[in-house]
């Protein structure tokens, strides 16, 4: 009994090939879409291979299409640089007058803190003061009672 033949793999390596396009073409289109849609926000390699309606992202993790990967990277590294740069330039300033103005705030914060802490001193003084007055007051008025007829 002979075998069967089973043909050459050039169908098969055809039909990977434009698979492969299609796939690359796919994302690319997806790339214009997302530059026309999110051009100011971050692209997630999840957005690319789903606007390209692929099913998962083994197609964009492949060497033939790792321009489409370095062009997603390209763009978030760009915008974080852009976002580093604008907060560099704004809050520095803006943090050193904010820091400023929290000491001084401080600053003013205990010095009453002070003032109330050497009042109440002041007040427990003048109560235990008084305290004892009346005290000397009510035996003084004890013995008057005692005295009188």
């Amino acid at each position: 009994m002979k075998a069967k033949p089973r043909g050459s793999l050039v169908g098969l390596r055809k039909s990977q090939a434009e698979l492969r396009l299609r796939n690359t073409d796919a994302m690319e289109q997806a790339l214009s879409e997302l530059r026309i849609a999110k051009p100011d926000s971050k692209w997630s390699f999840k957005d690319v291979w789903t606007r390209a309606g692929l099913k998962s992202q083994i197609a964009l993790n492949s060497p033939w299409n790792a321009h489409i990967r370095a062009e997603v990277e390209a763009h978030n590294s760009k915008l974080k640089s852009q976002i580093q740069k604008a907060e560099a330039s704004v809050t520095p300033c803006h943090d050193r007058t904010l820091v400023s103005a929290l000491r001084d705030e401080l600053r003013v914060y205990k010095q009453q803190r002070d003032q109330a802490l050497s009042r109440i001193g002041q007040l427990a003084a003048d109560v235990d003061y008084f305290r004892k007055k009346c005290e000397d007051l009510d035996k003084v008025v004890s013995r008057l009672r005692k005295s009188a007829p």
